[in-house]
């Protein structure tokens, strides 16, 4: 498979300083920028970002950057620490999020995650994809004493990262899983060292079981199971994991869990209610 690698979608709005590109209007520039803007922040939403590094990170001049940013602090998209000087994604954009398509899943398949969590007694997490990254849109916590609450609501990975995120990668097209690892390839390093043939290798695994499994390499205190949704078309639209601690994921019990994801996706209806789980 070659190629020129895929951008990130940063990447792909940034503007190149020393390259041609086509004439764009004013209107429809600044608001391209204040989009790759976006998607800077949210890439370290959870520690924060300054101006002067998303700067640096989109190809825009500090001044452009700062007078962008504070439009989108102004329309409460961004919030920013007068005393940190760090900028993270704001309020409004969780209320614009839950507008979204994207968001019916959550509630069509929030009725399994509680289920899910009941009968676990563990955490589970509702995950879709954003560009090249998993994004968790929904949390259920079980009655478990010890529980793992590996990520927030709104928390982004790269896609393979995670039970959730690997099972929202592994059953992609392959070409479109060879754009991703292309894309994210710098940034697994950052999570245990991993490299994109590591991705690579636990996507045959998953396809292989027909779910995702995090086996602790990501954190050893964590094992986690990964179902993908697939539409009517057979198309993924969703991912629903089941975290806990290793004592309480031997390998049977995880492939009970992911029968049990797929059986109670499976009342859910046509557009969430297909699994890959065998």
């Amino acid at each position: 498979m070659t190629g020129p690698a895929p951008r990130t979608p940063v990447q792909r709005s940034r503007l190149d300083r020393g390259g041609a590109r086509e004439p764009a209007l004013a209107g429809a520039q600044s608001i391209q920028r204040a989009i790759t803007l976006l998607r800077a922040v949210a890439q370290t939403n959870e520690r924060g970002a300054r101006a002067t590094a998303l700067a640096a990170e989109v190809g825009l001049s500090v001044a452009t950057t700062h007078r962008i940013l504070s439009v989108l602090a102004q329309e409460g998209l961004l919030t920013h620490d007068p005393y940190s000087k760090l900028y993270h994604l704001g309020v409004e954009l969780f209320v614009l999020g839950t507008a979204a398509q994207e968001f019916s899943i959550r509630d069509r398949l929030r009725p399994v995650l509680e289920q899910v969590a009941l009968e676990t007694e563990d955490t589970v997490f509702l995950l879709i994809r954003s560009g090249n990254d998993a994004v968790c849109i929904d949390r259920v916590e079980g009655c478990f004493p010890i529980r793992t609450l590996t990520l927030d609501v709104g928390a982004r990975r790269p896609l393979g990262i995670g039970a959730g995120g690997m099972a929202l990668l592994g059953f992609l097209p392959d070409p479109e899983i060879e754009a991703v690892l292309a894309a994210n390839a710098p940034r697994y390093a950052s999570y245990a060292g991993f490299t994109a043939d590591d991705i690579r290798n636990w996507v045959q695994q998953t396809r292989e079981f027909g779910y995702a499994l995090n086996n602790g390499s990501l954190r050893p205190s964590v094992l986690a199971v990964g179902v993908p949704v697939l539409d009517a078309a057979r198309r993924i639209v969703a991912a629903v994991s089941v975290a806990a601690i290793p004592e309480r994921m031997p390998e049977d019990r995880r492939e009970r869990i992911a029968e049990m994801i797929a059986r109670h996706l499976s009342l859910v209806g046509d557009a969430a209610g297909q699994t890959a789980v065998r």
